[in-house]
């Protein structure tokens, strides 16, 4: 599978899950939060209510056991009393500690108020009991006693709490409401960001479709009209496109297959016509030296005035037979030379041994022969017999272009980590310039006794080692060669 069609189609759907992955993790969280915080509270308001409520009891019990001794101040209903405050005040502390709000926490202080002036007139009684003998003393005692400044703050603390307990459910409904509509919404965006996704995504191929088949109909249109006919249907579908796909490859095939061939049959051609200009070239090269061997011959045959071959004659008749030998040589070297067989040579050795191979020659012609290789050895690996070859026939067509003197120069340049570059210039004539595209073609040469093999031999040597060999003009006059080797190494 592609991977960037999976990452460009994944990759929505992945940020989608992840955004409702997090807003599942939120929702959770903040509805356990919600939980947990009304937890406590209702815990509190309930722990509250309780608390109030028990006072309410205790305050009740009191008012009650204090009401029967005020009536009838004796020692033994001291003592029940004295239970039912241990009691209340037991009950208060609880409240103390159960207040949360501020409305609480106020009737919580009035209760201690009350409470306290119940204590002090409670103990004031104890000190003056006035026992209560009438119906009017039993209804101004009910009225006028002390418990009651502690019985109306804790009947509004019992108020509050419900009121507190009250709020606590309603926020719990409120709550659950607001997580049922979190938990619908997150529940719809599910639907509603796969069918985005899936919209964005049936987007992107359609577009991608459409321009795969303007693409499509452009190669049909142009195999139309430079190779064969194609007709395609212009449908959306993907599985057309597939089939009109694979209808476009078989045609290429077909193309390129015709194409090959018809490549097969040009580079046929082409060899032919090489095999015919070489044959042409073999022809005149051996052509010509017969001609003259069979003009002397046929004048020793001729009868009525016959003429005996002289020394003179025979000679001529040799140097021809070199001639045609000689032709006959370069073709076989230039068809069957032997791969070269390259070994790490000092390329200065191999430069001077040519240059003294060509310098007596070079003498007689009055020609200066300049050798500049460098100091330091210059190691390379090549066939040293053949890079001979090649030097010497570079050395002498420098010297048939300079009959009449000059300065032939030899220089070696190997720039650390770079390629080897040998010239070989002189100050003749230079190459026509109508030869020079053709300088390396078989039997391409200038000069009236050449066969025109040599450069082509040393092209295909260079080449095998690996190199490449130029020729040129130089802009003062005279020819220059290149040679380029790779690989060779530098040694100090």
């Amino acid at each position: 599978m592609n991977r960037k069609i999976l990452i460009r189609v994944a990759a929505p759907a992945v940020l989608i899950g992840l955004f409702l992955l997090a807003a599942c993790l939120a929702g959770i969280r903040y509805v356990n939060q919600l939980q947990a915080n009304l937890t406590n509270v209702l815990g509190q308001s309930v722990a509250s209510l309780r608390a109030a409520q028990e006072l309410e009891i205790r305050v009740r019990q009191l008012r009650f056991r204090s009401f029967l001794y005020r009536a009838d101040p004796k020692p033994k209903r001291l003592a029940p009393v004295q239970t039912a405050q241990r009691l209340f005040e037991d009950a208060l502390d609880v409240v103390r500690r159960t207040a949360t709000g501020d409305e609480q926490r106020a009737a919580v202080k009035a209760i201690d108020a009350g409470y306290k002036a119940y204590r002090l007139e409670m103990a004031d009684l104890r000190d003056h009991p006035a026992p209560a003998r009438t119906a009017d003393d039993w209804i101004d005692l009910a009225e006028s006693h002390p418990i009651n400044k502690v019985v109306d703050p804790c009947e509004e603390l019992v108020q509050l709490s419900q009121a507190k307990m009250k709020d606590t459910l309603d926020e719990s409904v409120r709550i659950g409401e607001r997580a049922h509509w979190a938990l619908l919404l997150l529940g719809l965006c599910g639907p509603l960001g796969g069918v985005a996704l899936g919209y964005g995504v049936a987007r992107g191929l359609s577009r991608s479709i459409y321009r795969l088949s303007v693409g499509v109909r452009d190669v049909a249109q142009r195999l139309d009209r430079d190779v064969a006919s194609v007709s395609l249907a212009a449908d959306g579908d993907i599985h057309s496109l597939d089939r009109q796909l694979q209808y476009i490859i078989r045609r290429v095939e077909e193309a390129v297959e015709t194409m090959r061939q018809q490549q097969r049959e040009l580079t046929r051609a082409e060899q032919l016509a090489a095999l015919g200009q070489l044959a042409a070239g073999v022809a005149h090269e051996i052509r010509n030296p017969l001609t003259g061997v069979k003009l002397l011959v046929e004048a020793a045959l001729r009868g009525k005035n016959s003429k005996p071959l002289t020394a003179e004659d025979l000679g001529v008749i040799h140097r021809e037979i070199g001639r045609v030998e000689q032709t006959v040589q370069g073709l076989l070297d230039l068809t069957r030379l032997p791969p070269p067989q390259p070994a790490p040579c000092d390329l200065r050795d191999v430069i001077s041994q040519a240059a003294e191979l060509v310098r007596g020659r070079a003498g007689r012609q009055h020609v200066e022969v300049a050798v500049r290789v460098g100091e330091e050895p210059v190691v390379g690996s090549v066939d040293r017999g053949q890079f001979h070859k090649v030097l010497v026939n570079l050395l002498l067509n420098a010297l048939d272009g300079m009959p009449q003197g000059g300065v032939l120069s030899v220089s070696l340049e190997a720039p650390a980590g770079r390629d080897v570059r040998l010239t070989v210039s002189d100050t003749g004539v230079g190459i026509p310039a109508e030869i020079l595209p053709r300088l390396f073609t078989p039997f391409t040469t200038t000069k009236s006794n050449g066969t025109g093999l040599g450069l082509s031999i040393s092209r295909r040597i260079v080449e095998e080692h690996g190199g490449r060999i130029s020729a040129s003009n130089r802009p003062e006059g005279g020819a220059c060669f290149a040679i380029t080797l790779p690989g060779t190494e530098v040694r100090g």
